[in-house]
């Protein structure tokens, strides 16, 4: 008999084992291996890692009892089937420790087909593989007939599978699932981190009359205005906000990390020296020092550790075990890095900028013909499919929101995510803007050295100048 589904084949060969030999049992290559669960967002679809919990046979319409079944497969269930499914069509199965790739369809509402890849028809096939999703348990059929001392056989397999999380095929124990507030931080941190808000304070960049004036300022934010601003260092850049335990940190002229304990209007050095790509992190506070090193040092800024001795930008930790940078090195692409054993990967093979996460995807933008022009890309962290947009677009700057992108392109232009790659679509024209913060309330805009805050996604219509000189103004 032939088959074109592995998974098919595999179970025919135990339905054969036991109708030809009366109960024999199988050998499952059981090992000791287990699964650690991680935390499961709302499961929505097939995509994602199962694990079988129950395991049902039903051969020429009788039910085995459950010691037959056992005697199949082993006491233990969990490795008799697993299933890995990304949103590319391709799925992996793996039955009694034999691995295949299949590929899955969705043929109605949460109901699946699973075939293998390069399958013309399954009219001759004997056998065939099918999926429902119920609330968030997966129940996948085999079905398969064959002969057996001249009478045609039908058995099912029923495997009730459980929801482990994502699975990455391409890097190893991936599994991160960002909130809103993890987007928008990611997005602030790669367009400079130059403000923040706490406590209905923004603390930032202010910007400036000319290009490289500013000072670090904050004021209230009262009825979608700036109030009572305050200077706290004046004719400084400051970069890299963030909040960590109440308390705001920061780099100034990339030359030292302060802090300012409470949120108080007083600056606290931790660390000098030359600094850019400052995250803070229970476990200390990283940044690339002068040789773009990538560093640490505790959270009162001694004690200095290089984590990765070559160049590295973009740095960002996706959380505490891994950290996405782009390796300048390697074609100046984008790696993973497993803070925990030290394991490196490469995920794209194009010059990247700016990565940003959203959900599955990471997203980055690669150069094109010329200095503003460029190729949105985006790879999946799951599925390892990298992609990139056939036409290069008029791109300045991009931000990343839980729900779209803002692209600068002269002025803005807001697009969803399925129109990720459709940029050179859409025309703009006049000042460059460029974004600058946004907390899903605030929306803030770089343009020829001013600053803007608006209320709605990084527009500047009826919106006045936050620059140094609005805020010496407002102070007299």
């Amino acid at each position: 008999m032939k088959s074109k589904i592995l998974v098919v084949i595999l179970a025919l060969a135990m339905c054969f084992a036991f109708a030809g030999c009366s109960g024999n049992s199988t050998d499952t290559g059981e090992t000791d291996s287990k699964v650690k669960e991680p935390e499961k967002p709302k499961v929505t679809s097939i995509i994602g890692s199962w694990e079988c919990e129950n395991i049902e046979v039903v051969d020429n319409g009788e039910k085995l009892d459950k010691d037959t079944v056992e005697m199949m497969f082993g006491e233990g269930v969990s490795n008799a089937f697993k299933l890995a499914a990304y949103d590319d069509g391709l799925a992996y199965v793996t039955m009694m420790e034999e691995e295949g790739a299949v590929l899955w369809s969705e043929t109605s509402d949460k109901v699946y087909k699973l075939s293998q890849p390069g399958a013309e028809s399954d009219t001759e096939d004997s056998g065939s593989m099918a999926a429902k999703l119920d609330g968030e348990t997966l129940t996948v059929t085999v079905t398969e007939t064959y002969l057996s001392d001249g009478v045609e056989r039908s058995t099912e397999m029923i495997f009730t599978m459980k929801y482990l999380g994502k699975e990455s095929r391409l890097i190893e124990g991936w599994d991160v699932t960002f909130d809103d507030h993890d987007v928008y931080a990611m997005s602030n941190f790669m367009v400079g981190g130059l403000c923040v808000e706490m406590d209905g304070m923004l603390y930032g960049d202010y910007g400036g009359d000319e290009w490289g004036e500013g000072a670090f300022t904050v004021a209230k934010i009262k009825e979608g205005k700036l109030k009572e601003p305050t200077v706290i260092t004046e004719n400084a850049k400051v970069s890299y906000l963030s909040i960590y335990d109440d308390d705001i940190y920061g780099i100034l002229d990339n030359s030292r990390i302060i802090k300012l304990k409470d949120g108080k209007a007083k600056v606290q050095t931790l660390y000098e020296g030359t600094c850019y790509y400052m995250q803070v992190t229970k476990s200390g506070i990283y940044f690339t020092d002068e040789k773009n090193h990538y560093c640490k040092v505790d959270l009162d800024g001694k004690d200095k550790e290089i984590i990765i001795e070559k160049e590295v930008y973009y740095p960002y930790q996706v959380n505490a075990k891994f950290l996405v940078y782009q390796d300048d090195a390697d074609g100046e692409t984008l790696h993973v890095y497993n803070m925990e054993n030290g394991n490196d990967t490469k995920i794209s093979d194009v010059i990247s900028y700016e990565p940003m996460l959203c959900g599955d995807y990471l997203y980055f933008y690669t150069p094109g013909s010329d200095e503003d022009l460029n190729y949105m890309c985006r790879v999946n962290m799951y599925s390892g499919k990298l992609e990139k947009a056939e036409q290069e677009a008029l791109m300045f700057d991009y931000y990343v929101t839980p729900d779209n992108f803002s692209v600068a392109m002269g002025g803005f232009v807001t697009a969803e995510f399925d129109e990720w790659n459709k940029f050179a679509d859409k025309n703009s024209a006049g000042f460059k803007f460029y974004p600058i913060y946004s907390n899903g309330e605030i929306w803030i805009t770089w343009c020829d050295g001013e600053n803007f805050m608006g209320p709605r996604t990084f527009g500047t219509d009826d919106e006045k100048s936050i620059g140094y000189s609005y805020v010496n103004k407002q102070s007299n």
